[in-house]
């Protein structure tokens, strides 16, 4: 299987996907920084915190092994200290970085565009990897939890992209949305791997 040509389309035209949505949510990030510019209440800025260090500390989860928790309890807890660190220290000077940042309608439309861009590009891999499983399996599509989440992945950037092109989503929500997609993203990238088994597990990350 993992000799296939179909995988050799496939893979590339996936990570694109991926790094593309990861960009989006960068982007969205910066959004919603430069809309908490002036905010100095901490409970407003508190969900930002937290998903950022989220998404900083998410891939150090999936890449635990399972039963090593006792011995990566500290190694954790010093990971998650950087990284609550840094986005702490990104949300501080967020008054002096969203003056250097682009406008919003900037922002917002290369939110759009990387999310679009993604999801042309994961429907490709989707339907290349079908291909390849068809090959490699026998069946076009298994209800292999890789390929589920993939469909999960690919139904939540399909509705941003409804919701943006039907009924004019932009701004906060839109951020947001961006930033929470790249945490089922980031699930359906490393964590499927790490706690769910199927035909796509090949081996530890």
């Amino acid at each position: 299987a993992l000799q296939s040509w179909w995988m050799k389309l496939h893979v590339p035209a996936n990570f694109i996907g991926y790094g593309t949505f990861a960009m989006s949510a960068m982007v969205a990030f910066a959004y919603l920084v430069k809309t908490h510019a002036t905010e100095t209440r901490w409970y407003k800025l508190a969900p930002l915190w937290l998903i950022g260090v989220a998404l900083c500390f998410e891939p150090l989860v999936f890449r635990s092994k399972p039963g090593a928790e006792q011995a990566m309890s500290s190694y954790w807890a010093i990971y998650f200290g950087i990284a609550a660190v840094i986005v702490a220290g990104i949300l501080s000077m967020r008054r002096k970085l969203a003056s250097q940042l682009p406008d919003f309608a900037v922002l917002d439309d290369v939110m759009y565009k990387a999310i679009a861009v993604g999801f042309a590009f994961f429907t490709i891999a989707t339907i290349l990897g079908a291909f390849w499983a068809a090959e490699a399996w026998g069946g076009y599509w298994s209800w292999d939890p890789k390929e589920t989440w993939a469909l999960i992945v690919w139904l939540n950037y399909a509705a941003w992209l409804h919701m943006r092109l039907m009924k004019g989503l932009r701004g906060v929500f839109a951020a947001w949305w961006a930033l929470g997609g790249l945490l089922v993203t980031s699930f359906a990238f490393l964590g499927v791997n790490m706690f769910l088994s199927g035909l796509h597990s090949y081996g530890q990350l």
